[in-house]
């Protein structure tokens, strides 16, 4: 069975009374496709919002914290930008620098300004939205991905050599001789990036 993959949703923390609708149509569209969110946070931080006293300052220190912390975590990274947000900013750009597939939303009614122009980077797509469109958007970005990442199978034929020394190392490590070649594989892909900054592999 596929490992479940997961997301983590971005979106300003000041605009939540205001954008909630938004917010909670693009969670929607990331689990009806079967996908975890890395941390569940909006309901919490709305609940929190609705209760707290008329003039009270709310500090989100420690929700953007979380929110840094599960970058690391999660597979793909959408991030609701149509608010300048400097949080959401450097969020974004963090997961772009950890090869974290980004899907940055703006809703079609705002300037476009506030589509992080720095942010170009071969892993963020940038697509503007509104309520009608966000479910078809978020389907393709997620779609995309996985065809992105599914496992290819392809023949591949060895000498008694090479089939020896993969029988030892599987009977040494417990795991199949199909790991360790995917393994080996990846360790000189690592490598070459390292040799060639400049070439990026996969």
């Amino acid at each position: 069975m596929a490992e479940t993959k997961v997301i983590h949703f971005i979106a300003p923390k000041t605009r939540l009374a205001e954008e909630m609708e938004a917010f909670r149509a693009i969670v929607y569209a990331i689990h009806r496709r079967g996908y975890n969110l890395a941390l569940d946070w909006l309901e919490p931080a709305y609940i929190r919002l609705v209760e707290s006293e008329p003039g009270e300052t709310i500090d989100w220190s420690a929700v953007c914290r979380a929110n840094i912390e599960a970058i690391p975590h999660c597979d793909m990274v959408i991030a609701e930008i149509s608010t300048k947000s400097f949080g959401v900013g450097y969020e974004a750009g963090l997961a772009a620098s950890q090869k974290k597939p980004t899907l940055l939303l703006r809703r079609d009614d705002i300037s476009k300004e506030a589509f992080l122009g720095g942010l170009d980077h071969s892993y963020v797509q940038k697509k503007e939205y509104n309520l009608d469109t966000i479910d078809g958007i978020i389907g393709d970005f997620l779609g995309e991905y996985d065809s992105q990442t599914k496992d290819i199978r392809f023949n591949l034929f060895i000498d008694s050599k090479i089939n020896g020394y993969l029988q030892r190392s599987s009977q040494n490590s417990g795991k199949t001789k199909a790991e360790i070649m995917r393994e080996l594989v990846l360790r000189e892909m690592r490598q070459e990036e390292r040799d060639n900054p400049r070439r990026r592999i996969g």
